[in-house]
């Protein structure tokens, strides 16, 4: 078995990467779009009542708490992924090629400022997470080798995912989007 394929570090793979480290297993533009409507809701009815009774103290601090849970909710969805890309540094449009064989993966990194090879063993992966469009390769808890699914040439995603899976189990988790 030698199945390639590849992944570019831009923006859509490190926001996609941040929403599967945030939400893992569920839906994270449904879960998005719960959680600002239920906030929301929340602070229209918090407020309203502020203004049919008055205000107190503890009707006052849930207002604040459901505002800031609110943008702490944007800002996880809008600006996080931003930072995680501009953390990147060196990084930054990187393209990673993988070659997967019967027992570990070749991983070569090209960009402007870096060149390195890599070689890692099935049975040193910490994790694996598989979106529609992604795999994440977690090496260590904060080594992630982005995979596009969609550059996979010489096998399917199937017959990596098979392999994997052989070695990993239940630390192998495929997302539901």
């Amino acid at each position: 078995m030698e199945i390639k394929a590849s992944c570019k570090f831009d923006y859509n793979a490190v926001k996609a990467l941040t929403y599967t480290s945030m939400f893992k297993k569920s839906v994270p533009k449904k879960r998005m779009i719960f959680s600002g409507i239920l906030f929301s809701a929340l602070l229209a009815v918090l407020i309203f009542e502020i203004v049919l009774f008055g205000a107190d103290l503890p009707l006052i601090i849930c207002v604040v708490a459901a505002g800031a849970a609110l943008l702490l909710d944007l800002f996880m969805w809008f600006v996080y992924p931003k930072i995680c890309y501009n953390a990147l540094a060196k990084m930054k449009g990187a393209q990673n090629e993988y070659t997967f064989t019967e027992d570990k993966i070749f991983i070569t990194t090209q960009s402007s400022d870096y060149n390195a090879q890599a070689e890692v063993e099935y049975t040193l992966l910490a994790k694996v997470y598989e979106t529609s469009e992604y795999m994440f390769l977690y090496q260590t808890k904060n080594q992630v080798f982005p995979v596009d699914k969609s550059t996979v040439t010489g096998g399917t995603v199937e017959e990596i995912r098979g392999k994997i899976f052989s070695y990993l189990e239940k630390k192998y988790v495929i997302c539901k989007y």
